[in-house]
This record gives structure tokens, sequence and C-alpha cells, in this order.
């Protein structure tokens, strides 16, 4: 065995200013922006047609012995001040007056080495850290070496300018990150057993006490072989079967959960540069709700999967209702397939269109290999007319993005790249959400990617900024070296006036002069559920009245609201959908095939009859709640046609209570 070793390889050129960490001028350091390069980088690795990749945020904090054997393994202060220990680096790289790091000075002032918190961050089912020390074209360099570059397969992947991975160093306190990976091939400079163990320091370029050594910004950890490291410059990685590497990631709590390919990362220190340190519960949330937010997507395809699992043990997985405002533009992505209607026909209703694009010729000078002479193309838009049902999802949200009348942009990656602001095109006109699918997205799983969508999968990769969160076509000197033609207006078209059209032309009301809009109770008339056991008026108040409505075969409902008299003790509620005949009688019941509580707190139930229940006790004031009928058999899409061909009849919905005394 090999003990490991810090290497910040010396300098004659002396401190610059291009020795400052590149995450400053990269990228913003918002949690967000760490959950998107974090999964982003995952999922581009995915090595499985039947298993999704599979992300886990593991916080821990160490304490006491446990920090003690970290710090001792890590080569902190081990050799009592000195060159050899990661400390002295750090205590010098802050005294560095060209390149300050106030948030590194600022976290080793404040650790008193009684707690540390270390974030790992483990992925499943990836390609792990392929690739010799020297390699340039796999996922070690990539990940762990060469800032700026990046090797990912696939025009579909989530980078190109591959600085992206930057944020790991911007997280951890102390600039330092360490990775454990099981690697699905093994380099030929290695070892012949997993795990491959690496660390990595990003700090100011530094001197020692008397300024006559210079030292780098980058530290490496890895294994002490001085030949070796004379040959490349830095320490080499640390493997299982000759440097005991599994029981040095144990101890620095980067050990993998199992034997699956994939890479272990570890944040050291982790903090929110800038910021104030939050609970650990909210944080959790934050984590799962950035991962629902950006990757719903590749959630819904069973692509990817993300669990947070805090310092007491408690891990959650990611799931939809972590960010309830996402789940109007999972139900256009996921019928967009499917979808041919290009109108609107009601609430909860799609509409399909297309946003043209031009996109420009390679150009042959910078592509080496069958530069394309341009495209005529378009991505597809899912526009869907929202429901109560949704716009409760929307205010179950309080993300100032996931609202109404904005469009979610994503293309092959599966990431959501952003949510447009398209409010203006829906004045007057009909709230909606809507999903614009471009690229290699368009492309049906199984099928092969046509041409145009390729070529429009990579000039939208390359618009990209660091953060990938926009598709910039303006003093985008990438795209310039890229392509030859109109650039700016083909990709801003893609979130300014173009779009707008689009989705004015879906939106607003077809209505001639002197005509009556009409409403959705001409269509499907409601009751407002005002029933008492008394005759002293209603015992229910609405704040949003129950609505029902056809979408996708099976009529659909929502409502919102509780006992009007606030000193109530428990209370149920009893929900049926009820057909009403030509003359507006009512006729029989349709059964109930799922009912449940969106807000609030109540124990649901649905009897043999197909009526649902509602029970709450005396400390819910408000629920709302939704469901669905059975499903009914050879309607068409458009409820409007429903009714003048006679193929369903209206129908309401009835609600009544018990309410008890407090």
């Amino acid at each position: 065995m090999v003990d490991p070793v810090w290497k910040f390889p010396e300098q004659k050129s002396g401190i610059t200013e291009y020795h400052k960490n590149p995450t400053e001028s990269a990228l913003d350091s918002t949690l967000e922006t760490f959950v998107r390069e974090v999964l982003q980088n995952a999922n581009d690795q995915g090595v499985s047609e039947e298993e999704p990749v599979k992300v886990t945020f593991d916080f821990t904090t160490l304490t006491g012995s446990d920090l003690e054997d970290f710090l001792e393994t890590l080569l902190w202060n081990w050799h009592g001040g000195s060159p050899e220990d990661l400390r002295w680096h750090i205590e010098r790289a802050i005294e560095n007056d060209q390149a300050r790091d106030p948030g590194l000075k600022r976290f080793l002032n404040h650790f008193d080495g009684d707690s540390l918190t270390v974030l790992t961050i483990h992925d499943e089912h990836t390609t792990g850290l392929r690739g010799t020390e020297t390699d340039t074209k796999q996922t070690y360099a990539s990940l762990v070496k060469d800032f700026g570059s990046t090797n990912k397969p696939g025009s579909s992947s989530g980078g190109s300018k591959g600085l992206g991975k930057t944020v790991l160093w911007a997280f951890s306190g102390l600039s330092t990150v360490l990775f454990n990976s099981n690697p699905d091939s093994l380099p030929s400079d290695g070892g012949s057993e997993p795990p491959r163990l690496v660390g990595r320091t990003i700090v100011p370029a530094h001197t020692d006490e008397a300024e006559t050594t210079h030292f780098t910004n980058h530290g490496w950890y890895g294994r002490n072989d001085p030949d070796r490291i004379d040959d490349i410059g830095r320490p080499a990685s640390l493997w299982g079967d000759l440097d005991d590497a599994d029981e040095l990631a144990d101890t620095l709590s980067v050990s993998r959960p199992n034997n699956n390919y994939g890479t272990s990362i570890g944040v050291v220190g982790f903090r929110i540069p800038g910021g104030s340190d939050p609970e650990m519960d909210e944080l959790a949330a934050s984590f799962r709700h950035a991962s629902v937010k950006y990757f719903w997507p590749a959630m819904v395809r069973d692509e990817l999967e993300v669990h947070v699992k805090t310092p007491d043990g408690t891990q959650t997985e990611a799931t939809l209702d972590d960010a309830p405002g996402v789940k109007p533009y999972v139900k256009c992505y996921s019928d967009y397939f499917d979808i041919s209607e290009t109108e609107l026909s009601g609430a909860g209703s799609f509409a399909k269109r297309e946003v043209p694009i031009e996109i420009p010729r390679e150009d042959p000078e910078t592509i080496d290999e069958d530069p394309h002479d341009g495209y005529q193309t378009a991505v597809d838009l899912i526009v869907r007319h929202l429901t109560p049902a949704d716009r409760a999802d929307f205010d179950a949200d309080d993300d100032d993005e996931l609202v109404i009348n904005h469009v979610a942009r994503l293309r092959g990656a599966q990431m959501i790249v952003d949510y447009v602001d398209m409010s203006r095109a829906a004045n007057r006109g009909k709230d909606f959400a809507s999903v614009m699918v471009a690229g290699e997205a368009q492309t049906r799983p199984g099928e092969d990617v046509t041409d145009a969508e390729a070529a429009l999968e990579d000039f939208l990769k390359r618009s990209e900024p660091t953060q990938h969160d926009d598709w910039v076509g303006s003093n985008n000197d990438y795209l310039d070296e890229h392509y030859i033609g109109t650039i700016t207006a083909e990709i801003n078209a893609l979130k300014g006036e173009r779009l707008e059209a689009e989705i004015h032309d879906v939106v607003q009301e077809d209505v001639n002069s002197g005509d009556e809009v009409p409403g959705m109770d001409e269509i499907v008339p409601i009751m407002d559920g005002r029933f008492s056991d008394n005759d002293e008026g209603p015992a229910l108040s609405w704040e949003t009245r129950p609505d029902v409505w056809i979408d996708d075969e099976r009529w659909q409902f929502y409502a919102k609201g509780g006992p009007r008299d606030s000193g109530h003790g428990d209370w149920t509620l009893t929900v049926e959908l009820v057909r009403l005949d030509s003359q507006e009688h009512e006729s029989e019941s349709i059964p109930i095939d799922d009912f449940e509580v969106v807000e609030g707190d109540a124990d649901t139930s649905i009897d043999a009859d197909g009526v649902a229940h509602l029970e709450a006790d005396g400390t819910a004031d408000r629920v709302a709640f939704q469901g669905d009928s059975i499903e009914l058999d050879g309607l068409s899409r458009d409820p409007e046609e429903l009714f003048d061909v006679g193929e369903a009849t209206q129908t309401k919905i009835k609600i009544s209570a018990e309410i008890m005394e407090e």
C-alpha cells in the first residue's frame, strides 16, 4: 500500500489573475445551478437501457472521531503545518491579493474542527471515471482533470463548454472535491480493481512564507509515487488493489453504496456560496424541488431517479409532489406523441403546433466531419388549456417560474432549459401551460433521429451558455465559430415574437363581432355544492367552486373549500357525478375511479357504487380535492362535439356535507 499525498505543482511565472477559480466567472452560485449541473452530468453518462440513472445527494455531518479520522486521511494538518498539508496551502492561498477568495477565508475562519458537512453525490448506472491519467477524451478527463473541455457522448448530452462541473468546487467551503468511482472499464495505467479514488483542490495561486516558491491554483490528492508525479506533473489516482482505496474512501465519506457502475463525489465542507446555511430539512426539500423542476422529463420517462439523504439517515425520493407546478407541463409532455389536434376545445384540452426555425449551414473550417448545408425545420409546441386542478398545482408551488402562461423548453438532454413567460400572448385569452419540444426530444423513443432533428439538437446545444439555462444567439462566439448565416434571429425566435404569435393564435378566442363567447357551463353544468341539513343556508364555502370537465375520455373534477362556520367539528363530504338527460334531469351516476386530496389533510375513499367520500377532523378548515371518473368508451376528444352528436350527456357534480358541531 502506498500512502496518499497532496501535490500542488510549482510554477515559475508567479501569481496572476489567471489563477482564480474558473467558477467565479463561469456560473452563478445558486442551489438550482448546482443541482442542474450535477444531475445533467450524471444523466448524460447513463449506460443502461433497462435501469434509470440514479443520483443520491447524501449529506453527512462529521464530528468526534469520525471527523478526526477524516482530517487525518485527508492530510489536513497531518505534517504539522507544511506544504505537505492541505491546510497550509489553503492558508497561503487566502493571502493572495491578486485573486482573493473571501468565501474560502470566511469558511476557514469559522471552521473550528468540531464538525464538517460533506455532501456526497452518488450516481449509479453511469460510466464512472473512464480513461487513463493522460487521456483527454474520456470521463476522467472531462469531470476531474480538464476544465473547459467536455467529452460527453452524443449530441443530446447537456453540456458543450465543459465548465459546469466547477460548481462542485464553488459549493465546497474548502474548495476541495473527492471522487471515488467504479468505472465500467479499467484504464491501462491504473489498478486492476476498483474503486478509483482521487481528490482535487482549486484555490488561488500562492507562495510560501518567503515568497520564493510559487504554487499553482490546483492541488491533487492521490498516489505518492515520485516517478509518476514527475511523469504527469501530479499524483495519479489511488486504486483498490494497490492502495486500499476502498478503505480510504470509506473514511473520507465517499464510499460507494453498492457495486453498480458510477461515481461518488464528495463536496468537502458543503455550503451555499454567499448565503446562510438553511436547516437540513429545508435544504433537502430545495434539492428535491430543483431536481423535479428541471428534470421531470427524464423522470417521467423513467430515465432518472433522484434521492436526498440527510444526516439523520432519512432518505426521500424526489417526486412531482416536490414541485407541483410542473404537473401541467408533465401532462403536455406525457401525451406529446399522440396529440394531433391543432386547436383547444375546452378546459384540459391540448393543441399541437409548430414553430418554424432555419438552421444555418455549418462552417466547414470548424466542423471537421460532414458539415451540413442547413435545414428548414420546426420545433413542436404543446399547449394545454388549464383546468382548475392545474391552477391548484401552480398555486401549491411558490416558485415564480412555475406559474400559468409559461412555456417549458427542452431538447434531447431531457432537461428543461428554462420557462419562458408568454403571459402577453394569453392576454384576454385562455390561460395555458405549454411545452416546447426540440431536436432529438422530437424523436419517439425507439425510433431513429432524423438529420434535421440532430442538426437542431447541435444548434441549440451550442447556443447554451455555461449554465445551460437559455438558448442564446446574440454575441455568442461559440455559435459564430460553427455556423455561417442567420443565427441570432433564429435562436431568438424560440422565445420571441415567432413563439408569441403561435401561442396567441392558439389561446385567443375566435369570436366574431357581436357574438357571445361560450363558457364551459354551457357544456358541463356544475353545482356549487350548497347542501345543508338545516335551513340556515349553505353549509360549505368554496375558495375554488366545484368544476367538472372531460379530459382524455374521463370526467374530471376539482374543488377547494370547507365548512362555512369556523366553529365546526369533524366533517364529511360525499361526492357524486350524475348524468343529465336531454331535459337536464338527473339520471344515472357515473362511477368515480380516482379521488384524492391535493391540499390539506383528510381521508378519502370510494365505495362500491363509485361514490367518493372525504372525512376531515375539526382542525381542517379547507381542503382541495380532485378526481376522475371511470373511462368512457368510444368518445371523441372534443367536448363540444360529444354533446352535439350525443356521445356523452351533460354531467354535474353533487356534493353533500355533514358537519358536526365543535
